[in-house]
């Protein structure tokens, strides 16, 4: 094979072509730029999975961890450098049944409510009222456990000194500090009561248990001792002060409820009196029906008239039943003993009768008798009947006539009645007002007695269920109960943290983003080495070609042939990234040697004419003279900028002495042809470029090369530079090959599988590289197993 520079400087009808060359990027006058993406970008999944928050939780793990372990740490500084408090309570049961100073109270006011009781009883508990009588019955206002105030003036800290100082200050500036004049000191001693008193209904609890009539009482205090003394004075001070209450109100009701009784004596004697002039008036005696003539007149007269009423209707129905039907069938006629009687004799006539016709005829003289004997009897029958029919007839109209003279004597009663009804309308209501006079008087004058009889004994409805004992155990500080609750806070916030700054964080997370959000394929992912890798890493295809990274470089390598195939491949490639510190040389750097490996004439120049690296890679005493900034400015030839690696079948061309316009330098005709030159004298081209942030190098190169390889770095390249840089290379009509994913931490972002799968690989040629076998690091059973699989892969 000769060398690559017979090749730059034959003609073009003496060049041999080169098997699998292709034909250079042509220039062509390209249209203005235009800032339209012309290409689809496919739909981007943007809703969140578990998958995404765990990966979120994974990679700020610290976060969390500082944010947990601080949150803990100051809460249990905290806690142990609190001041023990104990708390001390008591409990009180209270009757609902409220004191009662007149039973006419019981018509105009409702029972109390059992919330609404316990609410009141509550509310007076923690009155200002009660807690002053607890304040100067205990004297807290010397105790320095309760007031504050006294150990500040008793020799407090200095610190304590400035914080009171601070306090006064802040008073002044909110308006209540202490006013000048002659009213000064009562403003004082007002100020140190309120002090006071909020003091002490800070640290009182009152809580009445749920569905009981029992009220909880319990005072915090440093002092245990102090703490059970309030407890109880307040529960003693309340019933006393109930007890107060309580009596004055009844020597207030007993001198109202004489007031009351005379009013009602007078409003009693005077309705009697309306009434007993009236009735003289109306001359009633009564309207009782016993007692009034006419009421019982009315009464009797009615019974009268029903009964008459009643039997008529029965004789009645008895006589239209004989007059419309056959009298004979009536049960008077039937039990009549005459009747009878004559009915048996005829029936006796009959027979004879019967008996002589069936011997003789009827005009025999015998038969004529017997005859004439059976009609006698007959009628004798006919005229009972008649008879009997006639005395019924005659009790209903008798009947009748009763019925009408009873009806006529009510009608007048009923008028006399109804008369007396209209004055005893009036007479009624004075009555019933004498009555309601006279109940209001007894009542006052039995109440008066009671409260006489009771005053003093029994007008408490309150008991003490438990009395405050000495605490012996403090309630505040809670240390386990800090402590978990500073877990959970500072979990809370340790992950809020996290997610925040994940919101905050514009870079790219994930390798699907890079692909569906931007529509970017993915050539190859690049696993983070640790720190004694980084050394010797630019040439680690070369020195250590069994490593993760350098089969990780290798396949990427095979994903650019295979991505390019269709188009017969892609013989001029640019290698940039977004941001500098991507690792854009040291891939550069890395796929020139696997290029050049797999048998390809590789040229990798150094176009970064503004932080040029691989010159300290490839030359041997890293000087970066004569080289392509050089041969752009027309100072050196193509053979004096040319370099020949240790490599085989890799050339190299540094960046050279860094010139004052880069962007001038490699947009010029000069650089154009000199890769044209070298596309027929080289399988492959590597261009490393400079990053393309605010720089117009990249651009000027991408539309000189057949391919853009963009390097990209999880948590660093951040998504606005992804999206420009790929929407400037539309712009211009530069190919956009893909991306290489650069050291992405396998083992933090996504699991064991590539973790096991670069492990594998390292392990795996390890024997070869090393030649002992005893020295391989021992595999776990199920990572065996699997390689198995993968060895007959490969």
């Amino acid at each position: 094979m000769g060398s690559p520079l017979d090749t730059m400087h034959k003609t073009p009808d003496d060049r041999d072509p080169t098997p699998g060359a292709l034909t250079p990027a042509q220039p062509q006058s390209a249209p203005p730029p235009s800032t339209d993406v012309r290409e689809p970008v496919p739909d981007f999944d943007e809703d969140p999975d578990l998958r995404d928050y765990l990966d979120v939780l994974l990679r700020r793990k610290w976060l969390v961890a500082t944010v947990l372990l601080a949150v803990f740490t100051t809460t249990l500084i905290v806690t142990l450098a609190m001041t023990p408090v104990y708390k001390a309570s008591g409990r009180l049961e209270f009757n609902l049944q409220p004191a009662k100073v007149t039973k006419f109270e019981e018509v105009v006011a409702t029972q109390l409510q059992t919330r609404e009781f316990m609410n009141t009883q509550m509310k007076l508990l923690t009155s200002a009222s009660l807690a002053q009588r607890v304040i100067d019955a205990l004297n807290l206002a010397e105790n320095p456990a309760f007031n504050e105030d006294l150990e500040t003036a008793g020799g407090a800290s200095p610190s304590e000194g400035i914080l009171a100082s601070l306090r006064t200050r802040l008073k002044e500036l909110l308006g209540r500090g202490t006013p000048a004049g002659q009213g000064a000191d009562a403003f004082d001693e007002a100020e140190k009561r309120q002090r006071l008193l909020e003091t002490f209904a800070d640290n009182l609890e009152v809580q009445a248990e749920r569905d009981t009539t029992i009220m909880n009482i319990a005072f915090s205090s440093p002092d245990p001792a102090l703490a059970r003394d309030v407890v109880n004075a307040l529960i003693r001070t309340f019933i006393d002060w109930q007890m107060d209450k309580k009596i004055d109100a009844a020597g207030l009701a007993n001198e109202q409820l004489q007031k009351q009784i005379e009013v009602a004596r007078i409003r009693l004697e005077r309705s009697e009196a309306e009434l007993n002039r009236f009735a003289q008036k109306a001359g009633i005696v009564s309207l009782d029906s016993r007692l009034n003539l006419v009421y019982k007149q009315l009464e009797e007269i009615n019974a009268a008239l029903a009964k008459a009423q009643a039997e008529r209707l029965a004789k009645e129905a008895l006589y239209r039943q004989a007059a419309d039907g056959d009298v004979s069938a009536l049960p008077m006629v039937i039990n009549n003993e005459l009747i009878q009687d004559l009915q048996q004799a005829r029936i006796q006539l009959v027979a004879q009768y019967e008996d002589l016709l069936t011997v003789f005829k009827e005009d025999y003289p015998a038969a004529k008798r017997l005859k004439a004997k059976i009609d006698d009897m007959t009628q004798k029958i006919r005229a009972e009947e008649q008879r009997i029919f006639k005395a019924i007839q005659n009790d209903y109209l008798a009947a009748l006539k009763t019925e009408e003279s009873l009806r006529k004597r009510a009608e007048e009663a009923k008028a006399r009645a109804l008369e007396l009804n209209d004055k005893a309308t009036q007479y009624k209501i004075l009555e019933r007002e004498v009555a309601t006079n006279k109940e209001i008087h007894q009542a006052l004058l039995q109440r008066a007695r009671e409260i006489d009889a009771t005053v003093g004994a029994d007008i408490s409805n309150i008991q003490v269920v438990d009395h405050a004992i000495l605490p012996v155990k403090p309630d505040k500080p809670k240390l386990k109960l800090n402590l978990l609750l500073a877990l959970v806070v500072g979990l809370m916030l340790g992950v809020g943290a996290a997610f925040f700054l994940e919101y905050l964080d514009n870079t790219v997370k994930s390798l699907d983003e890079i692909s569906d959000r931007f529509g970017i394929p993915i050539l190859g992912v690049l696993p983070e080495v640790d720190e004694k890798q980084m050394e010797g890493l630019d040439r680690v295809v070369t020195t250590n070609p069994r490593a993760g990274f350098a089969e990780a470089i290798r396949t990427t390598r095979v994903s650019i042939q295979l991505s390019t195939a269709a188009d017969g491949g892609t013989r001029s490639l640019l290698v940039t990234s977004t941001n500098e510190g991507e690792g854009k040389s040291t891939i550069a750097a890395n796929m020139a040697q696997a290029f050049a490996a797999a048998g390809d004439r590789v040229l990798l120049i150094d176009a970064d004419l503004r932080r040029p690296r691989l010159h300290r890679v490839f030359s041997q005493n890293g000087d970066r003279a004569g080289g392509l900034s050089e041969l752009l400015t027309g100072t050196r030839k193509v053979e004096d900028v040319l370099r020949k690696t240790d490599v085989e079948n890799l050339y190299f061309i540094p960046a050279g002495p860094i010139p004052p316009n880069p962007a001038e330098l490699l947009a010029s005709k000069r650089m154009r042809g000199f890769l044209e030159k070298c596309a027929q004298a080289f399988d492959r081209i590597i261009v490393d470029g400079p990053p393309s942030m605010g720089f117009a190098d990249v651009l000027v190169l991408s539309s000189m090369v057949n391919g853009v390889i963009l390097v990209s770095t999880m948590g660093r390249t951040h998504r606005q530079a992804l999206r420009l840089f790929k929407r400037s290379l539309l712009n211009i009509h530069a190919r956009l090959l893909g991306t290489i994913v650069n050291r992405l931490d396998i083992q933090k972002r996504y699991g064991g599988y590539y973790y096991k799968y670069y492990k594998y690989y390292s392990y795996y040629y390890q024997p070869y590289a090393y030649g002992d076998d005893a020295d391989v690091p021992k595999l776990e059973k199920d990572d065996a197993r699997s390689d198995r699989g993968h060895e007959d892969a490969s």
